[in-house]
């Protein structure tokens, strides 16, 4: 079973696991791979009492040595090691098989087809079999629901640095979920929209990020100031960003790799702000948005001053049940990069101020769909350059604008979508 996701209903179940590491970027010399020594590890500043050296993650004594070392790196005392459920290579692909039909809902098959018409997933992308689950490269993470350490027994002893950094991660989690009961938190923070499910996985899996590069970086035997943390971590970002770009389904694309080095830069900055995981536990007082995440490329960044509309009242042949959710700056950035420069749609995504969409399905037997965005922007000449570019970059669209205010419709039926357009 992959690691459970924080998130929500019916756009949550478009969510795909976020499962991978990301590499804290190394430090490349010229000195030749083959012939380069193997790194000394250096005591974690703050816990120099504790062994780092990698050992078998598939021992309990390790398990639990790895836990006294999570708990040091956020400050915490480790308690007592969660319940741990391992599972073989074959067991874990036929467990997944098993899970995986195929079919999707009317409202998630509506939902598919607004997201093709921005630009955020290809047909089928919420039908396809996931790939290769990078928990079984990792093969270890944490179950929030199930609160048990889930590991993949690859029939060898589990005793390298990856191994140990990912048991890190996942015990980083788990001391979370042990403060603050990630489940209930989640249903406060990351409701149902795409925006605040990315920004809620970028506040927990970036946490872990952020305090197991601080491990992994000692295990090359670097401190964080040798390793250039803060730099590190943007640079992986952009990595981040390129890769995302490249996919067919970036929507997709997002669950996998947005939330760790994003949330990473979150709880670095939150950390050299008090000094401390006290800075770090604080970010889970309220909830991030991807526009904060964005932003804070040197600075934490505050939330934007949000405005929200009328919804649209919809005539009797569609469903007055839409499904409603935000892509937020990071998604308007993601539909706007298809036809702007990267810099050109960033600068305008963090003029995003505001946002609600819906996708309505027609009244059976009518199978059609129709989206309907509304996008509020921090200023009119921002207002103006998004309204030109999505008439630009969404074919077929009706894109109105009425001050800051920002509406695009789409509908696979002839007649114009007139009731969409509301400014109050």
């Amino acid at each position: 079973m992959s690691e459970n996701r924080i998130s929500g209903e019916p756009r949550a179940s478009l969510s795909a696991a976020l499962l991978c590491l990301a590499a804290l970027t190394a430090a490349c010399g010229s000195v030749d791979p083959q012939k380069a020594a193997t790194p000394q590890p250096r005591p974690v500043p703050g816990c120099e009492q504790l062994d780092v050296a990698p050992c078998d993650t598939l021992d309990r004594a390790c398990q639990q040595s790895r836990l006294e070392l999570a708990a040091c790196l956020r400050q915490t005392v480790p308690g007592l090691l969660p319940p741990v459920t391992m599972m073989t290579e074959q067991a874990y692909a036929e467990d997944q098989a098993a899970k995986f039909d195929g079919t999707q809902s009317s409202r998630t098959g509506h939902f598919e087809t607004a997201m093709n018409w921005l630009g955020l997933v290809q047909p089928g992308a919420f039908r396809m079999r996931p790939g290769p689950d990078s928990t079984a490269d990792s093969a270890v993470s944490y179950r929030w629901r199930e609160r048990d350490l889930f590991i993949i027994d690859h029939g060898r002893p589990a005793d390298d640095a990856a191994s140990n950094i990912a048991m890190v991660a996942a015990l980083i989690r788990a001391l979370r979920d042990r403060d603050i009961d990630i489940g209930h938190w989640s249903s406060e923070v990351a409701i149902s929209d795409a925006d605040s499910v990315w920004g809620a996985n970028a506040m927990y899996f970036g946490e872990a990020q952020f305090y197991s590069n601080r491990y992994k970086a000692a295990l090359a035997g670097l401190t964080p100031s040798s390793a250039d943390e803060f730099a590190q971590i943007n640079d992986s970002i952009r990595e981040d960003i390129a890769w995302i770009r490249a996919q067919p389904s970036p929507y997709v694309a997002s669950n996998t790799r947005f939330a760790y080095n994003f949330g990473a830069r979150a709880a670095y900055l939150a950390w050299q702000e008090k000094n401390g995981a006290e800075g770090v536990n604080a970010l889970y007082d309220s909830k991030l948005l991807t526009h904060q995440l964005m932003a804070s490329e040197t600075e934490a960044s505050p939330p934007p001053t949000l405005k929200y509309h009328a919804i649209p009242r919809a005539p009797a042949e569609w469903d007055q049940d839409p499904v409603v959710t935000a892509l937020g700056a990071w998604g308007l950035f993601l539909s706007l990069s298809r036809n702007l420069s990267t810099d050109a749609a960033w600068s305008l995504a963090l003029k995003w101020s505001g946002e609600q969409l819906f996708v309505y399905n027609g009244i059976e037997p009518s199978s059609d769909t129709a989206l309907v965005w509304q996008l509020e922007l921090a200023d009119e000449t921002s207002a103006s350059s998004l309204e030109e570019a999505l008439s630009a970059g969404t074919p077929g669209a009706q894109v109105r604008r009425a001050g800051t205010f920002v509406t695009l419709t789409l509908a696979t039926t002839q007649d114009p979508l007139d009731w969409a357009f509301v400014t109050d």
